[in-house]
């Protein structure tokens, strides 16, 4: 039962048009401050334009390098080259009411750690999840085991 899913384009498509946004403007301001008396010619448009560029690429390949891999066992993320494996046995607490509101899965392993994965279309990672992850706590009891997580 290998099933390779995708994550949801418009929430990945989001996020990078933000990052793409936000460093862009720091990169604008930076030379702007250093380079203030610095007449515009050629080379900030040739700056701009291969920031342009380069957004561009990073928005059509990164939605086709980012996927889930889901088996019985464990979930494997693939982003880019980098492959993560979150196990089914190491995830004791997946925050439901938070996941379902933001279409990110929200879970935590026997470590404590938060991870996050954003939905697919269909739900299925989630799905295969919740019903997979058999060492899941209440709560309750996460809270009491973990008393210094925020959830």
């Amino acid at each position: 039962m290998n099933m390779k899913v995708y994550p949801l384009i418009g929430k990945t498509m989001l996020m990078i048009i933000f990052s793409i946004l936000f460093v862009g403007g720091l990169i604008f301001l930076m030379f702007m401050s250093l380079f203030l008396r610095w007449p515009w010619d050629w080379r900030q448009w040739f700056i701009i334009a291969m920031w342009l560029v380069s957004g561009i690429i990073l928005s059509i390949l990164t939605p086709l390098s980012i996927y889930y891999e889901v088996n019985k066992k464990y979930v494997e993320v693939t982003k880019y080259r980098k492959k993560t494996v979150y196990s089914y046995a190491d995830i004791i607490y997946i925050d439901e009411e938070k996941s379902m509101k933001k279409k990110v899965i929200h879970f935590y392993t026997n470590k404590g750690h938060a991870r996050y994965l954003t939905f697919d279309r269909k739900g299925l990672l989630y799905k295969t999840m919740l019903a997979n992850s058999k060492n899941r706590i209440s709560k309750e009891e996460f809270i009491r085991t973990y008393p210094n997580v925020k959830l």
